[in-house]
């Protein structure tokens, strides 16, 4: 083959990545009140196909005998991250949702949970049942 033809190539292929490279990471995540996008990529190789979908993270603050907000709506898949900054422990439980229970939570413990079903999900501190809150998943 020609050297000129194999150099066009070469070019074009490096032109390729760079593009790729330059698109995927193009763009900086902004963050609002505590939430932070998570991109997830998954590439099949056999069939050349890519998936994206964007995850959102959402912290919600134990503070004052308080679940701060109380209210948040998200997306399936969406995840939310409990962090007690009271003094006194607490442990969230689902009213309705079984597998939505944090352990007991220190100052500064944090609980993670990941909403991979719609609906509306009530919650509660069962140590202080008095502290309620709800998740509303779209």
């Amino acid at each position: 083959m020609n050297k000129k033809i194999l150099i066009s190539i070469f070019v074009v292929v490096v032109v390729v990545i760079i593009f790729v490279i330059y698109f995927f990471t193009r763009s900086t995540p902004v963050v609002v009140q505590n939430q932070q996008p998570v991109t997830k990529v998954e590439v099949n190789t056999n069939t050349q196909n890519i998936n994206v979908s964007l995850a959102k993270n959402y912290d919600v603050s134990i503070a004052n005998f308080a679940f701060s907000p109380k209210t948040i709506t998200l997306n399936k898949g969406d995840t939310v991250t409990w962090i007690n900054n009271d003094s006194a422990p607490h442990k969230a439980v689902g009213d309705t949702l079984n597998s939505l229970s944090s352990e007991t939570m220190s100052k500064g413990q944090k609980y993670t949970f990941t909403f991979n079903d719609t609906g509306d999900f009530a919650y509660h501190c069962s140590i202080h049942p008095s502290m309620k809150g709800n998740i509303i998943v779209k």
